[in-house]
Parts: structure tokens; sequence; C-alpha cells
């Protein structure tokens, strides 16, 4: 009714209507927003826990360990395989340089740990992918997909690129490979 008075704030009840839509509307975009933040961070997927710190660009760059050193299926296999206990044992069995995780390192592997490391890339169970073939046939470098893993100084929480349809298909369109969907497809 025009001109009647809100007896809790003395606004006429339109004026009060017309706030209650900017109210709803301002509650809509947040929970819009919030939508997007929460799809996004489930998209980029939970972080991935690793066992030690492990320092790429000091077995990559400083020490010249090539990627297939600690991934030994990297040209042979579906996965590259991911570094065990032994791999490490075979030069952290004695403190190596100054750094705390490297000594770190060696007292779990004294303790008899089997540093289990976590596979920080994953594809869906519905895509064949093979090292071999990207890595071997292709000789796609290990950046193309993995970004610059090799200069990082602890483990990433997640996958530095996001390896979706979308930019295998680029790749695929860039090489001349196969867009062919059973390709990679079960």
């Amino acid at each position: 009714m025009p001109g009647s008075w809100d007896p809790m704030g003395g606004r006429p009840a339109r004026a009060f209507a017309g706030g209650a839509k900017v109210s709803l509307m301002v509650a809509i975009v947040a929970v819009l927003i919030a939508a997007v933040a929460i799809v996004t961070i489930v998209r980029r997927g939970s972080a991935v826990p690793q066992p030690v710190a492990f320092n790429h660009a000091k077995h990559t760059q400083e020490l010249g360990l090539g990627c297939e050193f600690c991934h030994p299926y990297v040209q042979t296999g579906a996965h590259s395989g991911l570094p065990d206990a032994t791999t490490c044992a075979l030069c952290h069995t004695a403190a190596q340089g100054e750094s705390q995780e490297a000594a770190r390192v060696t007292e779990l592997l004294t303790a008899g740990d089997p540093l289990r490391f976590n596979k920080l890339f994953r594809m869906p169970d519905h895509v064949f992918y093979t090292h071999r073939r990207h890595v071997a046939v292709a000789e796609l470098a290990c950046e193309s997909c993995h970004g610059d893993i090799a200069a990082t100084e602890r483990p990433p929480r997640r996958a530095l690129m996001r390896v979706d349809m979308d930019f295998c298909m680029d790749c695929h369109r860039e090489q001349g490979a196969t867009l062919d969907c059973n390709a990679c497809h079960r």
C-alpha cells in the first residue's frame, strides 16, 4: 500500500521491498561467486601429499639427473614410475649436503621407510595414455605436459598444468597426431 510505514524502520513499505530485491540480488551474486570458487578448487583436485619434500631442481639442474633416473619407465611404460626407497638409497644411505630434508631422507631410509611417492598427474580411467608413446615415440619433452616441474624446489601440491581433453587435442593438432577418439579412449 503506497505511503504506508514500516514500523521497524520508519520507511515506506515500497522502499523496503526495493531494498529486499537488492539484497536478494547481492545474495544470488555471492552464491554464484562461491559456486565458481568451489568448482575451480574441485577441478584442480585436492593436494597430493608426498613422503618428503623432494627438490626436483637440486636433482635435475644441479646434479644433472635425467627424469628417467627416478621415473624408470618414462620411455617404456604406460606410467613413468615413481622413485622408491631403493632409488633414493643409491645416494641417500649417508647424509648428503646440509639440507634438513636430505638428512630426513637418510633417517627415513635407515628406519626402513619405503618412501612411497604419490602420483601428482592422473588421467581419467577412460583415457588410454602411455608415456612410451608420447616420450619415446613422439619425442615430447616432459615439460610439454608437466610444466616446469624440474625447477621446483618442493613438491607442488597439485599438478602444474591442467591436462584435459582440450589440452591433448590442441597438442595432437599441433603435432599432426591422430584425432581418432579410439586412439585415446577405451
